[in-house]
């Protein structure tokens, strides 16, 4: 439209000036006509630059372009002409401009390629109708979940980048590449790979499976005490997750005395204890990482629980210290989401160079020595 005006303008100018020829009117008759000023400021939010920032002046009917660049490591938010946001352009040009104008650009961290660049995730095995299956920007919170089947128990996810992930439903950070979630499941009654379960201190023929321990936790006699290491039944899980069954613990509360304690991998286990009301329990996962950090004389080891939360009851993690010595103080300290650490309470190594630190929910802790 406005280039129509300006066509219209310049043929106008034409014909005046053809007709001033045509009637032989004297060369001073026409006067050209003075053209208006008007201002057209630009602005530029923190995070790039936008060019001829400030005001400037422009004559009416003229042409003004502006070019926008964004800081290294920022891409455009969107840009604004008169206050109507026009979206993320990184160039505008105000064309036979008859008004004062106003263009502001504002920024966010990021780059344009990240912002587009969504990944695909394949969720497979899944019984539900939303799994979670899609396309999303690197670093988005994914929730995933394998919904349920009759006759089976989920038995963990695997990842094609090779994580795992023991809950049914689950909450990851999508990550820079397509991934593909694998559900797996087994048979009920059955025990999965992805959790081989064994009695370690029994003498006569060990024990495998929830089922079965289940059943030797509500038998247990004082000739298993003898043949045994005292009243503390031991077990360990292998596989990729530590899921402690409900049952089981159901069973040890009706048994006065006992313990279970329950180890997964090198670095820590979980002592449940049959004189305690177990009744909020409900089953848990109990699947940790382990880190470790020396400076000097003084070392950290830290515990991060895979699913933080409740337990449903209350539990002892026995965690083992390499480089104490028995007698040796050590103090606990619970970290939140953010790494801060407030202090818990102090323990003492014990014989086995182990310390034991009382929980009633997953909450990460760390123990300095």
């Amino acid at each position: 439209m406005k280039s129509a005006k300006k066509s219209l303008r310049m043929l106008a100018v034409v014909l005046a000036l053809a007709m001033a020829v045509a009637f032989g009117m004297p060369g001073n008759v026409m006067t050209a006509q003075a053209r208006k000023t008007y201002h057209i400021t630009a602005k530029a939010a923190a995070g790039g630059g936008i060019t001829d920032e400030g005001t400037h002046n422009v004559r009416e009917d003229d042409d003004k372009t502006y070019h926008i660049y964004p800081d290294p490591g920022h891409r455009v938010n969107y840009v604004t002409i008169d206050g109507k946001n026009i979206g993320a352009v990184t160039e505008y040009t105000f064309e036979d401009v008859d008004d004062d104008h106003e263009i502001c650009v504002y920024f966010i961290s990021g780059t344009a390629e990240s912002a587009v660049s969504k990944k695909s995730l394949n969720v497979l095995g899944s019984f539900s109708l939303k799994n979670g299956s899609g396309s999303y920007a690197p670093n988005t919170k994914v929730t995933v979940d394998a919904g349920v089947v009759a006759g089976f128990r989920f038995a963990g996810w695997t990842a094609s980048d090779g994580r795992i992930y023991p809950s049914a439903v689950t909450t990851i950070a999508m990550p820079k590449y397509d991934l593909i979630l694998y559900a797996n499941w087994v048979a009920e009654g059955m025990d999965g790979v992805m959790s081989q379960i064994a009695t370690t201190n029994l003498k006569d023929e060990q024990i495998f499976g929830w089922a079965a321990i289940t059943d030797k936790l509500g038998t247990f006699t004082a000739k298993d005490l003898q043949n045994g290491s005292g009243n503390t039944m031991n077990m360990s899980i292998g596989g990729f997750n530590c899921y402690v069954d409900a049952a089981a613990i159901a069973v040890l509360n009706t048994r006065p005395g006992m313990a279970l304690n329950v180890s997964y991998g090198a670095d820590a286990s979980f002592t449940f204890y049959g004189d305690m009301d177990n009744s909020l329990f409900f089953g848990t996962e109990l699947s940790y990482m382990c880190t470790t950090k020396s400076v000097g004389a003084v070392h950290e080891k830290e515990i991060h629980f895979a699913e933080p939360g409740v337990i449903g009851t209350a539990v002892t993690a026995n965690v083992l210290l390499p480089e104490a010595v028995a007698g040796q103080a050590a103090y606990v300290y619970l970290v939140d989401a953010n790494g801060n650490e407030a202090l818990y309470l102090p323990v003492v190594v014990d014989g086995a160079n182990r310390v034991s630190v009382p929980l009633s929910a997953k909450v990460d802790f760390r123990i300095k020595y």
